[in-house]
């Protein structure tokens, strides 16, 4: 088909279309399908473009004729001569040629550059109500430019490739306040540059967002799949298979745009950043070195499609509070594991360690004694006929008894002692740098204060409860191999402090090892 026909087949009033058109159509709500077709100021793709386009198509594509197209339009051929001599390629001659700037930038990238620069230049001066071009040529230029950074970065596609399906992510949005201002003009204002509440906003109000909307519309240009397929999945990558990495990377890209164009920069820093490690598993410190690339090629790129961002130093000063939001995300994220590794480490229904931090915990601290050649004692207690308790009172009333015992042991100890409850009714305590003789002290201390607290089971009732305590120390005499044995003489001590007749304490004593 020639780009006359083609130009033809595009024009809004045409509702015939193709057979990708119509099926694409039909995933449009009535209504807005045909408010769409309706209109009859709906963008257009420029005859050179569409000339270069079915130039491309060609087989044996013939640069020559390329370049004679686009010497059509001085505009366009000032735009690629300028980019051909611009620092990107490096060149040290100044090209004067349309045939030697087209092969040196190569013909995809001629094409999105012809296509990239006619849209921009015949869409910008357009007027909606309340709708702002300007602001959003902004953010198509950097998505475009994000998404070719971020999808260089993944292989999702040539940088040509990228950069023109980021820069058509958002074209639906030119065809909705065409269609429709007095609706969508208002409605984009009222999302106030945040993207993800608008694209909520029109799926709420319209039954579709723009990118279902700018997929239709390139569909009726045809232009090629991997394009129709990276603007449909530009919100959710979702969509054709065959380009789902495509996809993911403009999806990623528009994200990454918000940190230039959301008035909340520090809060889309953090949802872009969130948005690359999910979606493409990009790191953090790699996604930092992506934003630099961003901010670094973006006043170049401004250059080129004569778009008005603020200056450079403008994008730069977004940057840093883009790296400032990063660093405080990264610390929160420290902060979050270091809260989940703590409650880990914590019983839930009394605050203290639990079993698990004590088992890594008492090897290391037996070590650091051992080196230090001080002592180290284990108190291993319970609590007496607990489940009578738990019987008379309810679990209910024994969850508070072992909480009440839990603060009489805190209470009972040291800031640097540790207080852990090993499992049911039974307890812990390790105290570093205490030989026995204090070790039996501080275990009377605990048995008298727990029987001696009143411990409330409900409201208007208190039951006295008593503990049996066994504890064993680290000395010259009691050399234990490990701290499971530490442990485990304790341990056998309170059982041997039960059998007595409960409510006491059992000291280990090296005559009584062999016995014990």
């Amino acid at each position: 088909m020639s780009a006359i026909r083609k130009l033809q087949a595009l024009r809004p009033d045409n509702l015939d279309g193709t057979d990708a058109v119509d099926k694409r159509t039909t995933m449009l709500p009535p209504s807005l399908e045909h408010a769409l077709k309706a209109c009859r100021t709906l963008p257009s793709v420029p005859v050179v473009v569409l000339e270069v386009l079915d130039l491309c198509q060609d087989e044996e594509i013939c640069i020559p004729k390329v370049a004679k197209v686009i010497a059509r339009d001085p505009a366009l051929s000032a735009k690629v001569l300028k980019v051909a001599n611009s620092p990107l390629y490096g060149v040290r001659a100044q090209i004067k040629t349309l045939d030697r700037a087209v092969t040196l930038l190569g013909i995809n990238a001629t094409l999105s550059l012809a296509l990239s620069f006619s849209l921009v230049r015949g869409l910008r001066k357009a007027k909606g109500a309340r709708f702002d071009h300007q602001a959003y040529w902004r953010r198509s230029v950097v998505a475009a430019t994000a998404s070719q950074v971020v999808g260089c970065h993944v292989r999702a596609g040539t940088r040509d490739e990228l950069f023109l399906a980021g820069l058509l992510q958002d074209i639906g949005m030119l065809a909705l306040n065409e269609a429709m201002p007095k609706i969508y003009g208002p409605l984009v204002a009222s999302a106030n540059g945040d993207h993800a509440m608008q694209v909520e906003l029109e799926r709420k109000e319209l039954g579709a967002d723009h990118a279902l909307v700018g997929t239709w519309m390139l569909a009726r240009w045809n232009l090629p799949e991997n394009l129709q397929a990276a603007v449909a999945g530009s919100h959710d990558s979702t969509g054709d298979r065959r380009y789902e990495l495509l996809a993911k990377a403009i999806a990623a890209g528009s994200r990454v745009a918000e940190i230039w164009t959301n008035p909340n920069t520090a809060g889309a820093s953090v949802a872009a950043q969130i948005a690359a490690n999910s979606v493409l598993e990009i790191p953090r410190d790699r996604f930092e070195m992506l934003l630099s690339e961003v901010a670094f090629e973006l006043p170049e790129v401004v250059a080129n499609l004569d778009i008005d961002l603020g200056g450079e130093a403008f994008i730069n000063r977004l940057l840093d509070q883009a790296r400032e939001a990063l660093v405080e995300l990264n610390l929160q994220a420290q902060q979050h594991a270091r809260l989940i590794q703590i409650q880990a480490q914590r019983d839930e229904l009394t605050s203290l360690y639990n079993r698990a931090y004590l088992n890594e915990f008492l090897p290391q601290e037996f070590e650091i004694c051992r080196q230090a050649s001080q002592p180290l004692t284990v108190i291993f207690l319970d609590i007496d006929n607990f489940k009578n308790i738990n019987d008379t009172c309810g679990h209910q009333g024994g969850d508070m008894v072992l909480i009440s015992v839990a603060r009489v042991l805190q209470a009972s100890t040291r800031n640097f002692d540790t207080v852990v409850r090993y499992g049911g009714d039974e307890f812990v305590v390790l105290l570093p740098n205490t030989g026995a003789e204090i070790a039996a002290m501080v275990s009377q201390r605990i048995c008298s204060a727990v029987a001696a607290d009143p411990h409330t089971v409900t409201d208007d009732k208190q039951i006295p409860v008593t503990v049996s305590v066994g504890c064993a120390s680290t000395t010259v005499e009691n050399r234990f191999a490990t701290a499971a044995e530490l442990l485990d003489a304790a341990d056998r001590c309170l059982y041997a402090a039960k059998s007595a007749g409960r409510n006491q304490v059992v000291a280990y004593e090296p005559e009584a090892k062999e016995q014990a």
